[in-house]
């Protein structure tokens, strides 16, 4: 991608179950001279909305933008957000807005950067949200660190979802606590139902480049991990976070929505049902499908899943490695990668060790060799498959990945018991032998030798053997 091109309108399109889908590329996170944005008007000539799209609107492979501007007022530009611009902005963002050519979208980043509290944004939502009464400078009111309100008022908005903005592991509490935080405290459905999208990468917020080249050093993957670990079901986001009239050109990274029309139904669909992921490339084309159905997709079945990654650049780009990932979901352990294929822009996996009961979850991450980086939404998968209960034969089922392995061994089961993990060499002698109590556990095999071995899985009824590659 670091070869620019003119081109003002990319797309591109696969067929989805008889419709056809298409790839846009944008950034719904940044901010204008409405409230902390266009810091460099005097120069640019830009600070407000209408300016900050017509700038967007001629940048290259871009086709969305959506301004969020900060929700509260501290002082003048700092955030200086102040009500009566709300609807200023939405109005704006109708006036500028192009359906079928280019998307301009007004939401809100909601909340503060400070110990245990985070940035939100929302979108879709009608009213502005804040905190501050003197004087009032909301809508609807939600206190300034009660996430708990600010994920259920979006839930209980039809059509409004909520994307986190440059998360930390201790944001988004609802006690001031980090044992409350979004990624510590309990699983919530709720939150759940708010939340689509958290962010590969996010900035540089204050760069006034605008040569494409502009890359954080940072990311948010393991968050990401974390999140879908813990039960979450969110998908991939790419924010810029622009505070400079630097408008799809500070750096090349897109979030991609995919969806049949680039219209506002469609993009609101898109995001809802997490059809997007983040791409340091701003005209790759990635497809992650499981029996037609796109990333983003929640399914449940009685066959072994297939899935299939097709990265194809228009720059000509080979991937450098595709690489799939599975985790559990409302498990301990964090997804691992269960496929590679390297030097290829394809790449088929069947998940044949799959347990029948749990919620597994794929997605795919893909390197180019200059680097930059791909990674999807997830596609979930329960297998729903009733095993029989053969007569003398009791049930035992165990899953374990990656298989091949060169370090950590993940082994699951449908339930806790008391469990023994044997691994066998060649000849048959026991290389390493423990108990495990749990419904997961992991092994650290590094330190044995590359080769094959024996896997043999037991509880106080029955054992099962099966083939262990260590690479």
């Amino acid at each position: 991608m670091r070869k620019l091109f003119s081109i003002l309108f990319i797309c591109a399109t696969f067929l989805f179950k008889g419709q056809v889908l298409n790839y846009y590329f944008g950034n719904i996170h940044s901010h204008t001279g409405f409230s902390d944005g266009n810091q460099d008007s005097l120069t640019s000539g830009i600070s407000n909305p209408t300016g900050s799209y017509g700038f967007a609107k001629l940048s290259q492979n871009f086709n969305f933008l959506g301004i969020s501007e900060h929700n509260h007022y501290s002082s003048n530009n700092n955030p200086g957000f102040q009500i009566q611009s709300w609807n200023i902005g939405k109005n704006q963002a109708t006036a500028a807005n192009q359906e079928g050519t280019f998307l301009c979208l007004f939401g809100m980043e909601w909340g503060v950067s400070s110990n245990y509290n985070g940035h939100v944004l929302v979108y879709g939502f009608p009213q502005l949200i804040g905190w501050e009464t003197a004087p009032i400078n909301y809508d609807v009111f939600n206190a300034k660190t009660d996430y708990d309100g600010l994920f259920k008022k979006i839930k209980n908005q039809p059509g409004a979802f909520a994307c986190l903005a440059h998360p930390q592991n201790s944001d988004y509490t609802t006690d001031g606590t980090s044992s409350t935080a979004l990624l510590y405290g309990n699983y919530n459905s709720a939150y759940d139902s708010a939340i689509v999208g958290t962010p590969l990468r996010s900035g540089l917020y204050n760069t006034t480049s605008t040569n494409y080249t502009a890359y954080p050093a940072g990311n948010y993957f393991d968050y990401y991990r974390k999140m879908l670990a813990k039960g979450y079901h969110l998908g991939m986001t790419y924010d810029h976070d622009n505070h400079n009239t630097t408008f799809g050109r500070a750096t090349g990274g897109r979030m991609v929505i995919i969806t049949p029309t680039l219209t506002t139904a469609g993009f609101y669909s898109a995001m809802q049902n997490m059809h997007f992921y983040g791409s340091d490339d701003f005209n790759a084309k990635v497809a992650f499908t499981m029996s037609g159905n796109i990333m983003g997709s929640i399914l449940s079945g009685t066959n072994n899943p297939v899935f299939n990654v097709t990265h194809n650049d228009t720059d000509g780009e080979l991937a450098d490695s595709i690489k799939i990932w599975r985790g559990i979901s409302n498990d301990v352990n964090l997804p691992q990668i269960v496929s590679t294929n390297l030097f290829n822009n394809t790449l088929s996996y069947t998940d044949n060790t799959m347990l029948s009961g749990p919620q597994y979850y794929y997605f795919a991450e893909i390197k180019q060799a200059d680097g930059q980086w791909i990674v999807t939404s997830p596609i979930w998968y329960t297998n729903t498959l009733v095993q029989g209960v053969k007569e003398n034969k009791p049930d035992l089922e165990f899953n374990y990945f990656p298989n091949p392995v060169s370090q950590k061994l993940s082994i699951s089961t449908s339930q806790s018991d008391n469990y023994k993990i044997t691994i066998l060499d060649v000849s048959g002698r026991v290389i390493f032998e423990t108990h495990f109590f749990e419904k997961s556990f992991m092994i650290d095999l590094s330190q044995f030798s590359a080769g094959i071995y024996s896997l043999k899985f037991a509880n106080a009824n029955a054992s099962l053997t099966r083939k262990l590659i260590i690479e």
